[in-house]
């Protein structure tokens, strides 16, 4: 089994590439969908960022305001690295417990021979070491900022500041086995991820 992290700062196209991957049969275990179940109404990771930001942070149904958290955080980068201190430890572990699943399905059932970790933040979580390859999805930061604009409703000052908060492009790219640029958008990216599954399909034999 072949188990591929694709990460990329915001904005940067990871859904396209993920779903190219899901097209061609890879499982796919996504770091924000198991970010969200953790932090559920009521589960205990909730309960610590709830302790450590503040009550103000939950909405009236208990769960949390990502929104309102963002807008505070991505302003001080102390507060960010808190908050991953806070959260990175369980959403690895979690990603480490399906992946054991995928690994080892149980009589009958065979393993995928892919598996695709989406991860923002693989490489500042320290996840490289539950990978076997890195796929990083990057973009132009003016087009970064435009997409994310044009998807989240947000400021420029706030795409940028988001963006500040992620590892450098260039530190992303030395510790990536692929690298897909989608600046020039959707078609030209498909190119390069064709180009991507080639090799993949050539490790599997």
């Amino acid at each position: 089994m072949l188990v591929i992290g694709i990460t990329g700062g915001i904005g940067s196209g990871k859904g396209l590439a993920t779903d190219f991957l899901r097209s061609r049969g890879a499982a796919i275990l996504d770091a924000d969908e198991i970010s969200r179940e953790l932090t559920r109404p009521g589960s205990p990771l909730l309960g610590q960022i709830a302790a450590t930001f503040g009550d103000r942070f939950l909405c009236q149904d208990g769960s949390l305001d990502r929104a309102k958290l963002a807008q505070t955080i991505f302003s001080d980068p102390s507060l960010v690295a808190k908050l991953n201190a806070i959260t990175h430890p369980p959403i690895l572990a979690e990603v480490q417990r399906r992946l054991d699943q995928l690994r080892d399905p149980g009589p009958g059932k065979p393993a995928p021979q892919v598996v695709c970790i989406v991860a923002p933040l693989l490489l500042e979580a320290g996840g490289e070491g539950m990978v076997d390859r890195v796929l990083l999805i990057t973009a132009s930061e003016e087009e970064r900022i435009r997409r994310v604009m044009e998807r989240d409703r947000l400021r420029e000052e706030a795409v940028r500041q988001r963006i500040a908060a992620q590892m450098l492009p260039a530190e992303q790219i030395e510790r990536a086995d692929w690298i897909v640029d989608t600046t020039a958008g959707r078609e030209a990216a498909l190119r390069q991820l064709e180009q991507v599954w080639e090799q993949i399909a050539q490790t599997l034999g």
